[in-house]
């Protein structure tokens, strides 16, 4: 991300990430934060361990014949097969992905074409089997250093834990946090109102001066 900021010359920007977004926008903001003028973290919580044990405990949630066919093609690691496909959209994407029915076409159009390799890597076969790269991702003890203003953005029926999220506020010093009490992972879609009403009344108060970054040498 340095890499493309510095050439365009960006000074004093807004950072917004969304999702895994939201992961490259910490690891950027605790290394180059003295060039943001703020900061927004969207549905992602700081420690992929954590997101795992909500996870389990989503899992825990769905009804027994569902977690049966889970169960089932995760022995045999058939995560392909269109039985375990239609258990994960319907019991896991239709409830913490997106709640709307039918899904928005641009949402649509993004799991038709996005790409699963990427996916594989860093995250494993899905959001059950976290296998990939990032796994042992976790910014808890580091979040304090994070000093820009900072909006954490989260959701009721999202795949990160809404307390995950309030504690990310609580640890980042000049922040914000807004839960979106309709909206899951794509709360900008399936509860539009709340999730820009919260972003755009944080953009205008850091403009304004109502959040200033706090005077320390780690920003």
């Amino acid at each position: 991300m340095e890499q493309v900021r510095a050439p365009l010359g960006l000074e004093n920007f807004y950072l917004y990430g969304q999702s895994w977004g939201s992961m490259l926008a910490i690891e950027y903001a605790l290394k180059y934060q003295k060039h943001l003028k703020a900061l927004v973290l969207s549905s992602m919580t700081a420690s992929i361990p954590s997101y795992m044990v909500y996870l389990a405990k989503l899992r825990a949630e769905l009804p027994a014949e569902m977690r049966a066919v889970l169960d089932k093609y995760e022995a045999s690691g058939q995560y392909d097969a269109p039985e375990y496909q239609e258990v994960m959209y319907k019991g896991v994407y239709g409830r913490h992905l997106c709640r709307l029915d039918p899904w928005p076409d641009p949402v649509a159009r993004s799991f038709k074409h996005f790409n699963p390799q990427v996916y594989g890597t860093m995250q494993g076969p899905n959001e059950f089997v976290v296998t990939g790269t990032f796994k042992d991702w976790d910014r808890w003890k580091d979040l304090s250093k994070i000093t820009v203003p900072t909006l954490v953005m989260g959701a009721k029926y999202d795949t990160m834990d809404p307390e995950d999220i309030r504690k990310m506020g609580r640890l980042i010093p000049n922040s914000r946090v807004a839960i979106c009490e309709n909206g899951s992972h794509l709360a900008m879609w399936d509860d539009q109102e709340a999730y820009f009403r919260h972003l755009l009344t944080f953009l205008r108060d850091v403009q304004a001066g109502r959040m200033v970054a706090a005077p320390t040498a780690a920003s």
